[in-house]
């Protein structure tokens, strides 16, 4: 295609056309400066019939002109005018079948061999504009081309220009063939369209042109002048500012710069989203803490809870600290839009911790934006009105719904993470009755054959039964650069010995080093669980449950809260001093190995039992032991019970049958078997004792 940004108005006379012409359809940018102004609007070629008449006179000192146009020949070489073709009389050659479409009016679609009610085809166009160029390039005619000839081929370029681009190809469909109905235009014609479709290109181009440069005056003295005095230095320009310079809203925006937000979120997946979803409503907790526990908004009650008022003094909050209101709702803004993010992304996946919160937390963005709105309109009127007060008696009303529920609910996922803690460490830990999980984390020892792979780290894929081994792969551990350090006293007496350690360290590097393999099968003595992993959960689900209990709980107006503090306030210490004991423990057992794991095993059992216990009985549900162990001998298969249609049964009750009278013929089979056995020793015993008289 030909970019309508290379067909440059100037041009460089007759030779400008050749050098133009070498290269279609992409043809390079002309060497002269773009012009600065739009060329001057040319008139409509007239009919083909009109062309046959002899040429009109033309003053002698115009040089070479086109009929009928009156453009110079160097003006005629841009494809985005209107072109003519020039009559010459007697002398003219005959134009190939090929190419009479050029001159004899008929569209572009046809002209290209293209239907226009299917898909637009850019390589069946390409491949009709290199077979009708054969018959026009200036190169390809074997003899010189005339101006006939270099007309016809910038009319082809034309053609072929508008057909390719998909803007101008709409605009000539539309008033070529016109459009139907009430609303649309009568068709126009070839012609019509053609100069339509041409005055759009030479808008497209001068919009090319003028940005081109723009972007050239930027590359070379930047975006902003700078004023230089007459020594040549970089003025630092006037200060003072003018009347529509001045930003009456500068100190008191609600605008917020959401580039790291945008950072964030790009490119996490689902699995990533859920894993970073505790984080978000943490977050919206802290930030509306604030200002649902201000003094005009509710009061404080036992146990550091708080009851919202039922007539809050919203009103004097909002005249006498309007900028510490706006402060703390561009933070809740800022927390909701991520959290109101996560719970969209999350919309279909199953475990979303976000269920039935999506209509609260729109709620509460759409009304914390309108707040911020209002409360900007009236720090600049210097006055808030009854509409500023009913916008924050609901936004603070739907904002304490939905901290009550993500209060709740963030409870009950550190309950249930307390429950799960259990299972992600009592299977690691020393004589668990059982073989090791897939994917724990495992450092390999004692490996005489492969001695350069202990302490590597690596994951548990699987347990052979059969030779009672694991298969651990390793993990993939990037080669350090050495960095090659010059010697502190680089002096004659210590060059010697500088010479000397780096012959050594080329002789330890030339040394063969055995590939590591991706995975390897080991004995259970081989491998030394890595507690690290999961003693970073557990650190983390201690200050997690740490930083909610020590949170505002919301108390209604009927509650009893030393009641409720009384209530929740031991089971939730509980909580925390077993988390913490588990926590410390398996801390220890990473800090001091195999032998120290073997010592807090039991201590950690314990701590991590009482968390269960009382986990369960905090979310009302009965405690449930763990499940045994992956045994590291194989189980023998289940028996399913049968559960089947009355057909399955009839054939099962048959086959049983079956196999009663099978085993009945079996028995008396044995029987007979038995009576022949003692016939045959009774006529061998008769035998022999006749035989023994006989001899006697």
């Amino acid at each position: 295609m030909i970019p309508v940004s290379a067909l440059g108005g100037g041009g460089g006379g007759q030779g400008g056309d050749a050098a133009g012409a070498a290269a279609p359809p992409s043809m390079a940018p002309p060497s002269g400066a773009p012009p600065s102004t739009e060329a001057p609007p040319a008139t409509e070629a007239p009919p083909p019939q009109a062309q046959s008449g002899p040429p009109p006179e033309q003053p002698p000192d115009s040089g070479d002109t086109l009929a009928e146009v009156g453009k110079t020949a160097k003006e005629h070489l841009d494809p985005l005018m209107p072109i003519v073709i020039p009559n010459q009389g007697e002398d003219s050659r005959p134009v190939p079948k090929q190419v009479q479409c050029l001159e004899n009016g008929t569209d572009l679609f046809k002209m290209f061999d293209i239907d226009m009610n299917v898909r637009f085809d850019p390589s069946a166009a390409r491949k009709a504009y290199h077979k009708m160029a054969t018959f026009v390039h200036p190169d390809k005619l074997g003899r010189e081309p005339t101006d006939a000839d270099r007309a016809r081929f910038t009319k082809l370029k034309q053609a072929y220009t508008c057909i390719m681009d998909e803007q101008i190809r709409a605009v000539y469909r539309q008033h070529c063939f016109g459009i139907a109905g009430s609303g649309g235009t009568p068709p126009e014609g070839h012609e019509a369209a053609l100069a339509k479709a041409l005055e759009l290109a030479r808008d497209l181009r001068k919009m090319g042109e003028e940005r081109a440069i723009v972007l050239h005056k930027a590359a070379e003295v930047g975006w902003s002048e700078v004023q230089k005095d007459q020594d040549g230095r970089s003025m630092r320009g006037d200060g003072r500012k003018t009347a529509h310079k001045f930003n009456l809203f500068a100190d008191i925006s609600s605008e917020e710069d959401d580039a790291e937000l945008e950072k964030e979120r790009r490119g996490l997946t689902p699995e990533q989203i859920l894993e970073r979803s505790p984080k978000y409503a943490d977050k919206f907790l802290e930030k509306v803490k604030p200002l649902l526990t201000d003094p005009k908004i509710s009061r404080s009650a036992a146990g550091g809870a708080f009851t919202m008022s039922e007539e809050p003094q919203l009103m004097a909050l909002l005249t006498e600290n309007a900028k510490t209101v706006q402060r703390h709702l561009r933070k809740t803004r800022t927390a909701v839009k991520q959290m109101n993010w996560a719970m969209t992304s999350l919309l279909q996946h199953k475990d979303s911790p976000w269920r039935g919160l999506e209509v609260k937390g729109s709620l509460v963005e759409h009304g914390t934006v309108k707040m911020l709105e209002l409360i900007k309109s009236g720090m600049a009127f210097g006055k808030f009105s009854e509409v500023h007060e009913e916008e924050f008696a609901k936004l603070v009303d739907n904002l304490h719904r939905l901290y009550m529920d993500i209060f709740e609910r963030r409870g009950q996922e550190l309950l249930k993470a307390a429950i799960q803690a259990e299972l992600n460490v009592i299977y690691l830990l020393p004589e668990s009755g059982g073989r090791l999980p897939d994917g724990s984390r495992v450092l390999l020892q004692a490996l005489n054959a492969r001695a350069d792979l202990n302490g590597k780290p690596g994951k548990i894929t699987a347990w052979d039964y059969s030779l009672q081994r694991y298969t651990v792969e390793l993990e993939k551990q990037e080669k350090k650069k050495e960095s090659e350090e010059a010697p502190q006293n680089p002096d004659m007496f210590g060059l010697g010995d500088v010479e000397d350690e780096e012959e050594e360290e080329d002789g330890e590097k030339n040394q063969i080093e055995l590939a590591i393999p991706k995975k390897l099968m080991v004995l259970p003595k081989n491998v030394l669980v890595d507690l690290n992993p999961p003693k970073l959960k557990l650190e983390s689900l201690v200050k997690d449950w740490n930083a909610w209990r020590k949170r505002p709980r919301s108390v209604s107006a009927s509650q009893d809260a030393e009641a409720v503090a009384a209530a929740l306030g031991p089971p939730l210490e509980s909580m925390a001093t077993f988390l913490s004991d588990a926590a410390a423990a398996v801390a220890t057992g990473c800090a001091t190995g195999s032998q120290g794991a073997e010592l807090i095993a039991d201590e950690c059992r314990q701590a991590l039992s009482g968390a269960r216990n009382l986990a369960a009985k905090l979310l009302g549900e009965e405690p449930q032991e763990p499940p045994k162990p992956t045994p590291m001998n194989e189980p023998a298969p289940a028996l399913v019970p049968f559960q089947g249609s009355q057909v399955s049964q009839a054939l099962k009750e048959a086959a049983e049958v079956a196999q009663a009278s099978i085993e009945l013929n079996k028995d008396k089979k044995k029987k007979k078997s038995r009576s022949r056995k003692r016939r045959r020793k009774r006529s061998s015993s008769s035998s022999s004792s006749g035989k023994k008289k006989r001899k006697k």
